[in-house]
């Protein structure tokens, strides 16, 4: 028996199975949740060299970029790129490797010292502040129950704190696997960066073997403003913070804030998340500083306050400048729904992530507006508002000369203007059965019209 394809019933067919396994798969997702969540979990720990690589290498190859400029300003045209390039990637790895390590030296003995001694003394700290707050809320005894009781469990969270951040310190496995996915990472970011023109022209040469040509321009130019935006705002964020970080080291030393280390590493590293960081930064820093000299958070508070208007006034617009493009509200946003999604790492890369679907969005709206001939500034929207729609004509109503006049037929008109061969002729032809009993609803000129 011979069988005879069809393209209508074979597409049906596909577009069936396809739904059929989406619905199989969904159930077994279901069913099999924590088995699916532990695989993944497997998957991601395994994939974790690649992502710290991938990581560094994102970090470095801006000094690396960097490196390779100034070397070509000595050596205009090199024999050797390939050895041009492995000088650039020595040497900003070094540079970074030597930042981390400082950072690590200078900061992390004091931070520990710092928070261990605020563990040890926390009963006298305690004590103090009780002391200090029972004085200044003496008329308000609920106040004082409510703040005493805050105290109480922030020590019970510190002391929970301090065997973890030991453990972690004196070499735990979890430690160690950090230092294991670092040191793979880095060496594969080393071979990313070596080749990185090469990596690049590969993954190219995939996109447009697999999409038609519109389609991988698109994905290109996708990729280009991904770049943009995350290189632009994670460098710039680091490097802003650890400006505030340092200008707080320096500002709270010269007051003669006590823990101005382990404070200004607080307030560097909140720093990092946009447009909340600041505020978060200072509530375990007053919350600290209430236990150590209770006089002094309200200037701690000031300093920071000044420091935070400094950071978002003239610091941060000169570093990160246009980076984002992001509007104050989808920033609110962004932060609200990554950072209950993901955390510290969601408040850190949410930013950028809507930055860069507002930045596609915006464009793909400016193209549209231009292909209907419409301006694509949102201030002309604001201004010419009901112009836009303009204003709708209203017909005038029948009088009731029109009224009178008009001839309503029968059910039996209507029936035998539907067997009318005319009908039947104006039904292929694509005319609606309106349109052919219409001149049956129209109205009759009146005397006077004809006059």
């Amino acid at each position: 028996m011979k069988l005879y394809s069809n393209k209508k019933y074979n597409t049906i067919a596909v577009y069936a199975i396809i739904v059929i396994a989406v619905n199989v798969l969904l159930i077994t997702a279901i069913f099999k949740l924590n088995a699916i969540l532990g695989l993944l979990d497997k998957i991601v720990t395994v994939m974790m060299p690649i992502i710290w690589g991938l990581g560094l290498a994102f970090l470095i190859n801006p000094l690396m970029v960097t490196t390779e400029r100034m070397a070509l300003k000595v050596i205009k045209k090199p024999k050797r790129p390939k050895l041009l390039r492995a000088f650039s990637v020595t040497v900003a790895s070094i540079i970074f490797l030597g930042l981390v390590a400082g950072i690590i030296a200078v900061i992390v003995p004091e931070f520990v010292k710092s928070f261990n001694d605020i563990v040890n003394n926390f009963s006298s700290l305690v004590e103090k502040a009780e002391n200090w707050i029972n004085k200044l809320f003496n008329n308000y005894p609920k106040v004082q129950k409510l703040v005493s009781d805050k105290l109480v469990d922030f020590g019970t969270d510190l002391n929970k704190l301090q065997p973890m951040l030991e453990n972690i310190l004196s070499g735990a496995w979890g430690f160690l696997n950090v230092i294991y996915n670092f040191v793979l990472g880095f060496i594969f970011s080393i071979y990313l960066l070596v080749g990185k023109e090469e990596h690049l022209a590969q993954t190219k040469k995939i996109i447009f073997a697999n999409f038609r040509h519109s389609t991988a321009e698109k994905i290109l130019h996708f990729g280009s403003d991904a770049n943009l935006v995350f290189s632009g705002f994670i460098s710039g964020k680091i490097i802003d913070s650890f400006i505030i970080g340092v200008i707080c080291f320096i500002g709270l030393t010269i007051i003669g804030m006590p823990y101005n280390v382990l404070i200004s590493v607080i307030i560097g590293v909140t720093n990092v998340i946009p447009f909340f960081g600041p505020l978060i930064g200072a509530i375990p820093s007053g919350m600290l500083m209430l236990l150590v000299e209770p006089k002094m958070v309200i200037w701690l508070l000031i300093f920071i306050f000044m420091l935070q208007q400094f950071d978002g006034n003239i610091l941060g617009p000169k570093i990160l400048g246009g980076s984002t493009g992001l509007p104050a509200i989808w920033v609110m946003i962004a932060l609200f729904v990554c950072g209950g999604l993901f955390g510290f790492i969601g408040m850190l890369l949410g930013v950028p992530t809507f930055a860069l679907i507002y930045k596609i969005t915006r464009e793909s709206i400016d193209n549209k507006l231009k292909r209907k001939k419409l301006p694509t500034s949102t201030q002309y929207y604001i201004e010419n508002a009901g112009k836009l729609t303009g204003q709708r004509t209203r017909k005038a109503p029948l009088t009731p000369e029109e009224l009178e006049n008009i001839i309503i037929p029968s059910c039996d008109e209507v029936n035998e203007a539907t067997d009318d061969p005319i009908f039947e002729s104006n039904e292929s032809s694509g005319d609606s059965v309106e349109e052919v009993i219409g001149e049956a609803v129209t109205p009759v000129p009146s005397p006077e019209a004809e006059g």
